[in-house]
């Protein structure tokens, strides 16, 4: 898979994270190589979406200083909060698809709708009575308490233009965008993880971690820059690294799938196979629809334990799946070998 076929999570975690490399348990202990066959964070954007939206009183005032949570509407399992800006804006990033409740709080009154996210963005309006409308902060001034609110209208304007034209392949524009925003805000991790992505996508993965470990020091609640990060560091062959990333982003954003491929990969790489395995199931059971690639890694895994009849029906799956895809010569030859490992076993 050519790691330019590009479409954004950032909109947001087929979160895989950028530039994940092929699989290759036959030659050398390291399972992955770094050229063809690759897949990427930004193909990944396609299962994420953001969600953009205000909250007005009666009479259709912006109202600022409001709490607006996200919950996941079948568990209610909180995803994320935010506060309204001076204009009644808010924005969630990096939300895996599916169906969550958006309700804002003022003062003893609430505001909800339930939104299905599966388009890369939503937008909501929440309406709010016009007496609870929140006061400023005493000094006529409405405060806005998340990081992401700190960032200049301009930048978060220009970002959002980036992403845009990441989703139509338009990557020069994206880049000129995003340096735009840069140039308003240097310390803006969005934006800083969204140039890293493209540097991963460049198979610049020097030049990703530094901007991402930047981001994290500007954010350091920011789950996708340790996602992000620990792709960095797998492509680096940094397996520990990547593990110690990737253990911060989980407890961020402990339902997003692409934190346990990456897991998968980074374990798989220090050939800790059962521990792979484990990561990869979780990431196959949280992944909005099934990726190929999870397959192909547990298969490779599964080869390591001697479990050649797991692996052949592993690979046999990813066949079926992707049968003409980028991987699909390795996978063919990875299952001949397990047929043949399989036959040579003692019985």
């Amino acid at each position: 898979m050519v790691c330019r076929a590009v479409a954004l999570i950032i909109l947001v975690f087929n979160l895989a994270p950028l530039c994940v490399a092929q699989v290759n348990p036959i030659r050398q202990p390291n399972p992955y190589q770094s050229a063809p066959g690759q897949t990427n964070w930004n193909s990944s954007m396609r299962s994420f979406s953001s969600i953009s939206g205000s909250v007005v009183s009666s009479d259709n005032r912006p109202v600022g200083n409001v709490r607006v949570d996200l919950r996941d509407s079948k568990t209610g399992t909180p995803m994320g909060s935010a506060y309204t800006g001076p204009g009644g804006q808010f924005e969630f990033h990096q939300i895996p698809q599916g169906t969550y409740e958006v309700v804002a709080y003022s003062g003893t009154q609430q505001a909800e709708e339930r939104v299905e996210l599966n388009s890369p963005m939503t937008s909501v309006s929440l309406r709010l009575p016009a007496s609870n409308a929140a006061a400023d902060d005493g000094n006529g001034r409405q405060t806005v308490s998340v990081t992401q609110y700190k960032v200049p209208e301009a930048a978060r304007e220009e970002l959002k233009k980036a992403r845009e034209a990441t989703l139509k392949s338009k990557f020069d524009q994206a880049q000129l965008h995003i340096e735009k925003a840069l140039g308003v805000d240097p310390d803006y991790a969005d934006a800083l993880t969204l140039r890293a992505i493209l540097k991963l996508d460049a198979k610049d993965s020097d030049g990703a971690v530094t901007d991402l470990q930047k981001a994290i020091q500007s954010d350091g609640n920011y789950a996708m820059a340790y996602m992000v990060l620990g792709s960095a560091y797998n492509n680096q062959l940094k397996y520990e690294d990547a593990i110690r990333a990737l253990q911060r982003g989980e407890s961020l954003a402990p339902d997003a799938w692409q934190v346990y491929f990456e897991m998968g990969r980074a374990y798989a790489g220090k050939a800790d196979y059962e521990s792979a395995i484990r990561a990869l199931d979780r990431a196959q059971t949280l992944a909005p629809q099934e990726y190929p690639l999870i397959r192909l890694i547990r298969a490779h895994s599964l080869m390591g334990l001697t479990r050649y009849g797991d692996a052949v029906a592993e690979l046999q799956a990813y066949l079926q799946k992707a049968p003409t895809g980028p991987d699909a010569e390795q996978a063919q030859r990875m299952l001949e070998k397990a047929k043949a490992s399989m036959a040579a076993a003692p019985k």
